[in-house]
């Protein structure tokens, strides 16, 4: 409760502050290259990479470096299998955008494992817990219904409190809200046995940002990709086989 006053009574000056951030920041394009592809050898696992701006690759320069591919490759590289992957990712997207994308895509296309970033524009389109937590449970029972044998990674929301570009008291506001948004998702998670929660961490000495202080390097990206494929790979051998 005291974070959630302090995130309200800091608002005004925020908001001031977002806007003009809004004018004045690098906007850098999503990531260039494929959209699908395969890598590594053996039998097929499906992979649909869906949300926001990390999905779309922005601040990789290429697909290759963005996270989906780099996490396509460390799990082939973890399950000695053949990773096709899929991305389905837009700059700007929000949960509600994620839940149309999901449900435009067909029941057929059968994933194996969904990895999901989305939440960072909820924060700073000042989505209300209430409306995010209801759409968490309706993205959620969507997954489950349209490809009940998927095993998802929900990428949780970053610690924004560390973002090199927006100015305090900016900063602390954003890191709030998002640690705030981060546990409601985690606490919905949970409810979800094929869904993972995976806290996003960002470490100053292993972890940097590309050029618009907002979004992850390249090499953050990789190694993002490389605990995500680990966790996915440990989880599964809990589990099952795919």
């Amino acid at each position: 409760m005291l974070h959630q006053a302090a995130f309200w009574l800091m608002l005004p000056i925020s908001v001031v502050q977002g806007i003009w951030l809004r004018r004045k920041a690098l906007r850098l394009p999503g990531a260039t290259g494929e959209r699908q592809g395969a890598i590594g050898k053996g039998d097929a696992i499906n992979l649909l990479a869906i949300g926001d701006s990390i999905i779309d690759g922005v601040g990789a320069g290429r697909m290759e470096d963005a996270l989906p591919f780099q996490f396509a490759r460390a799990l082939a590289e973890e399950t000695k299998r053949c990773i096709h992957w899929r991305v389905e990712g837009q700059t700007g997207f929000a949960i509600d955008d994620v839940i149309r994308c999901l449900a435009g895509i067909s029941a057929v296309e059968q994933p194996d494992i969904v990895l999901i970033s989305v939440g960072v524009n909820d924060v700073t389109g000042l989505s209300t817990t209430s409306h995010w937590r209801s759409r968490l449970v309706i993205m959620l029972d969507l997954l489950n219904k349209r490809w009940p044998g998927a095993h998802t990674l929900f990428a949780g929301l970053p610690p924004m409190s560390l973002f090199p570009l927006p100015p305090q008291p900016l900063k602390f506001s954003l890191g709030l809200r998002a640690a705030m948004m981060d546990r409601i998702a985690a606490e919905t998670i949970a409810a979800y046995p094929n869904v993972a929660h995976v806290p996003t961490r960002v470490n100053p000495v292993d972890h940097s940002f590309c050029e618009d202080g907002f979004h992850p390097s390249a090499e953050s990206c990789t190694l993002w990709a490389r605990e995500l494929a680990s966790i996915a790979t440990r989880r599964d051998s809990n589990e099952r086989q795919y």
